[in-house]
C-alpha cells in the first residue's frame, strides 16, 4: 500500500512537473513571439466566439418564438411539428379533430384555455378591388381568455365557432376578422370594412364576404410582425381551404400550470408533442428542429474550423521547439513525456482561445442584441446561458484532441542529432 501511495505521488509530480514546463514554454513563446501566439489564440477564440453567438441566436429561437408570437403556457404539435414560421405554405403534419378533443382539455378546471390554430395562406381584397393580396390567414375559437395568436390579439371576435356546428360545418358563418395593421395597410381597410377572402388556390371571386371586427397592432416581438395576418373563427378558415376534413389544425395552445392537465393533454393527443414556452436555454432546444439543426451544424463547423486553426499553430509551435524538444530528448526524457508536453501545450492554448472566445461570445450576443433592438425588433433576438461556458469549453477541448495527430506526428519525427548540432 505504501508503495501503491509512492507511486501515485511520483505520477502525480511528474504530470505537474509536465504542465508547469510546457506552461513555461508558452509563456516564452508568448514573449519571443507575441504577434504569433495572439493569432493562434485569436483564431480559436473567434470560433469560439461565433459559436456562442449562433448558439444564442438558435436558443433565443427555440425558447421564444412560441411565447412572442402565441403567448400559452402550453403548445400541442404534431411531432414532426415545431417553430412557428412564416414559411406557411409548406404544409407539414397537422392534428385531427381538433374541435372535440380541445373541448374536452377547455372543460378542465384547471384549464385557463384551449384553443386550436390553424394557419394557411389566403387572397383577400375589398369588393370594389380588382387586385387580391396574399395574406397569412390564422383560424382559431376564440375564448374569452385567449392569448394573442401569430402576435395579434383576438379579444374583437366573439367567444365560440357557430359554423362547426357539432362536425357538419352548416351553422351560420360570423363573417368577422381581425387585421394586423401591415394587413390593414395592404388591403387599405379599416375597421368595419368588408372584405372578400378566399384559398390561394380558388379564383378570388369565390371566397366568402367577411367584416374588420377589429385592427391591431401586432406584436412587435413576434415572428409575424410586419406580415399581413387575418384572424378568423377556425371552422370558417378549414371550409375555405379545405382542412374541415378531418377537423385540421396546426397546433393547439393551452393555458394552464397544472401538471395534471399536460397529462390529460397528452392522454388527449397521443400522437402529438406537448411543449412548453417556460423551457430557456439549451433545454428548448430539444422542441425546436429548426433551432437544434441550426445548433449542430454551427458545433460541426465549428469544432472543424477550430480543429484546423489549432492543427496548424500548433504544427508551426513544434517547429519552433525542435530543439528545445532535443534537448529534452538528451538529458534523458522519455518519448512519452515529450509527447506529454506538447499536448499539454496544444490543450492549454486551446483553452486559452476558448476563454477568450467565450468573452468575446458574450460581448457579440450583447452587440447583436443592440443592434437588433435598435432597428428591427423591440426585444432580444439572441440570449445567453450558463451552460454555454462548460459547452464552448468543451468544444475547444474536442477540437484540441482533433488537432493533436500532427504535432504529435511532428514530435515523434524530430531528429534529435540534427536539432543538436544547429
Amino acid at each position: 500500500m505504501a508503495d501503491e501511495g509512492s507511486t501515485d505521488r511520483s505520477a502525480l509530480g511528474r504530470w505537474l512537473a509536465i504542465v508547469r514546463f510546457a506552461a513555461g514554454r508558452i509563456a516564452t513563446q508568448a514573449r519571443r513571439t507575441p504577434r504569433r501566439t495572439a493569432v493562434t489564440v485569436g483564431l480559436v477564440a473567434l470560433t469560439i466566439a461565433l459559436l456562442v453567438i449562433v448558439t444564442g441566436i438558435s436558443v433565443a429561437l427555440a425558447g421564444d418564438t412560441a411565447a412572442d408570437d402565441n403567448a400559452a403556457d402550453l403548445r400541442v404539435v404534431p411531432h414532426e411539428g415545431g417553430t412557428f414560421s412564416p414559411v406557411v405554405g409548406v404544409e407539414g403534419p397537422r392534428l385531427s379533430d381538433v374541435h372535440d378533443r380541445t373541448e374536452t382539455i377547455d372543460d378542465r378546471d384547471d384549464v385557463d384555455y384551449a384553443t386550436p390554430v390553424l394557419m394557411e395562406v389566403v387572397r383577400a381584397r375589398s369588393p370594389e378591388g380588382n387586385g387580391s393580396v396574399n395574406v397569412m390567414a390564422v383560424g382559431v375559437v376564440p375564448r374569452e381568455s385567449s392569448p394573442p395568436v401569430g402576435g395579434v390579439p383576438t379579444a374583437a371576435l366573439e367567444p365560440g365557432d357557430p359554423h362547426y356546428a357539432n362536425g357538419s360545418y352548416d351553422g351560420p358563418q360570423t363573417g368577422d376578422v381581425v387585421l394586423s395593421t401591415s394587413a390593414a395597410d395592404q388591403l387599405e381597410a379599416s375597421e368595419d370594412a368588408t372584405l372578400v377572402v378566399s384559398s390561394a388556390g380558388m379564383n378570388a371571386t369565390n371566397g366568402g364576404t367577411y367584416e374588420v371586427a377589429a385592427v391591431e397592432d401586432s406584436d412587435t416581438a413576434s415572428l409575424s410582425n410586419g406580415l399581413p395576418v387575418v384572424v378568423l373563427r377556425l371552422s370558417e378558415l378549414q371550409t375555405l381551404t379545405g382542412a374541415a376534413d378531418g377537423d385540421l389544425a396546426d397546433q393547439v395552445l393551452v393555458g394552464t400550470e397544472s401538471d395534471a392537465a399536460r397529462d390529460a393533454i397528452e392522454e388527449t393527443y397521443p400522437n402529438a408533442t406537448v411543449e412548453s414556452d417556460t423551457e430557456t436555454g439549451l433545454a428548448a432546444l430539444r422542441d425546436d428542429d429548426l433551432a437544434l439543426a441550426t445548433s449542430a451544424i454551427t458545433l460541426v463547423v465549428g469544432i472543424g474550423i477550430c480543429t484546423l486553426f489549432v492543427t496548424t499553430a500548433t504544427g508551426l509551435l513544434v517547429e519552433r521547439e525542435r530543439q528545445t524538444l532535443a534537448v529534452l530528448s538528451a538529458v534523458g526524457f522519455p518519448g512519452r513525456s515529450r509527447l506529454a508536453i506538447v499536448t499539454v501545450m496544444t490543450l492549454t492554448l486551446t483553452v486559452v482561445g476558448a476563454a477568450v472566445g467565450i468573452a468575446l461570445g458574450y460581448a457579440g450576443v450583447a452587440i447583436t442584441n443592440w443592434v437588433a433592438t435598435s432597428t428591427v425588433t423591440s426585444s432580444p433576438i439572441a440570449t445567453t446561458d450558463p451552460l454555454f461556458v462548460p459547452y464552448a469549453l468543451a468544444v475547444a477541448v474536442v477540437a484540441g484532441l482533433f488537432a493533436l495527430p500532427y504535432p504529435l506526428y511532428l514530435t515523434r519525427k524530430t531528429d534529435v542529432v540534427a536539432e543538436l548540432r544547429q
